[in-house]
């Protein structure tokens, strides 16, 4: 198994995962804290027919289709996949395969999550099936991948998988991207309108941001989207921006050219003093130490 905890900056991350070029449907991913990402299996799997039946799993398994064709049965729908398409089967929700005829899936196993383990996809949904817009290049991608990962003795294999992965991942949500241009005056599913809330957050800190705003981005009833977002998240909306907000000040404290009283305005924590109770409470020193801490380990001591 790889894992790897890494700190990524947050504006390539940006750019590296844009779904498509422009427009009110572009899909963006923002991170701006520590991810943990796992990669478990690199496997392919060749059939004469093929039948799983309600199987859970721990962790995220990607299933590009390089041959065949099958129906999947999930969520209580069923669904169908065939040759260029990638079957997501989601962690511990019970998924049905099944295919009558020949084929060859090749798939990866991994967990990736972020902001102290959200689940990377939780916030960023992908469908069922993805109907790849380059199924040869993510065909090359993956034998590379497989290549790599199967090669022990290589130094650089912990690096070069992730890279992989990450390339292998940029091709499924650019597909989704480009599908979701293609679908912009369809009504979007309820957990995509949540998909919505976070960018949302991260991009409005400084502004005042209630529960109803959020709700209205979206479109559903605020005590409904409460409910929906915590069972999303596993925390409430409101603990959401707090979270947000309290993440960005780390991250602007870290540059010595921005004051207290600068970061407590961007943040939407109003003003210093409030912004100083809030971080002493939460991380048991005022943002002060918390600068001084911060300069003193990037020197390579600590007061």
């Amino acid at each position: 198994m790889l894992e790897i905890v890494s700190h990524f900056d947050p504006e390539k991350f940006t750019r590296f995962f844009n779904c498509s070029k422009g427009g009110a449907n572009r899909l963006t991913v923002s991170i701006h804290e520590h991810i943990r990402f796992s990669l478990y299996q690199v496997s392919e799997f060749n059939y004469v027919t093929h039948r799983i039946s309600q199987e859970a799993q721990s962790f995220y398994s990607f299933s590009f289709i390089s041959e065949g064709a099958v129906r999947i049965e999930a969520d209580g729908k069923t669904y169908f996949a065939n040759s260029g398409d990638v079957m997501v089967h989601r962690a511990n929700i019970p998924f049905s395969v099944i295919a009558e005829k020949p084929g060859t899936h090749m798939f990866i196993n991994l967990d990736f999550h972020v902001m102290d383990q959200v689940d990377f996809f939780q916030l960023y949904l992908l469908p069922r099936v993805i109907t790849l817009h380059k199924p040869v290049q993510y065909l090359q991608t993956f034998k590379l991948l497989k290549s790599v990962w199967n090669c022990t003795e290589d130094g650089l294999r912990d690096v070069k998988s992730t890279m992989l992965v990450f390339q292998l991942l940029y091709e499924m949500i650019e597909s989704v991207g480009i599908r979701q241009a293609l679908q912009a005056g369809q009504e979007p599913a309820v957990p995509d309108r949540l998909a919505q809330v976070i960018p949302y957050i991260e991009k409005n800190l400084k502004d005042r941001i209630t529960r109803e705003q959020l709700a209205k981005i979206a479109n559903l009833n605020p005590v409904y989207f409460s409910r929906l977002f915590q069972k999303q998240y596993g925390i409430t909306p409101m603990n959401m921006v707090h979270k947000l907000q309290m993440k960005r000040a780390l991250q602007m404290l870290e540059n010595p050219e921005y004051t207290v009283e600068f970061i407590a305005l961007e943040c939407g924590f109003y003003d210093a003093p409030y912004f100083n109770r809030i971080f002493q409470r939460t991380h048991m020193m005022t943002p002060g130490m918390y600068r001084k801490k911060m300069e003193a380990s990037k020197n390579g001591y600590f007061d």
